[in-house]
């Protein structure tokens, strides 16, 4: 099972946006419109499969993605969750 991760540790390698609150790394996007937050939260359903480390997404008001990833087997944030998070931060970057 992975380690859990100090908060400070967490706070110092998030990117720009996340937050750490719940147990859990969190961010939300504003996109242009449904469509585009719904082609970003597929695109992230593609790299958390890839990675197998599946995070919890919601789609709401229109236009907005949140993300939330924690490794639910170690009860908080791992070095897998910080992993996804930069390559999700990564993939919007390029879009």
């Amino acid at each position: 099972m992975p380690e859990l991760l100090q908060q400070d540790t967490i706070e110092k390698r998030l990117a720009s946006g996340w937050e750490y609150r719940d147990g859990a790394v969190h961010k939300t996007w504003q996109l242009k419109g449904f469509l585009s937050a719904m082609s970003l939260a597929n695109a992230v359903a593609h790299l958390a499969n890839e990675a197998n480390h599946h995070p919890d997404m919601s789609v709401h008001d229109y236009n907005r993605l949140t993300v939330r990833i924690t490794t639910h087997s170690a009860g908080g944030v791992t070095e897998n969750d910080l992993a996804l998070a930069e390559r999700i931060e990564g993939l919007h970057r390029e879009g």
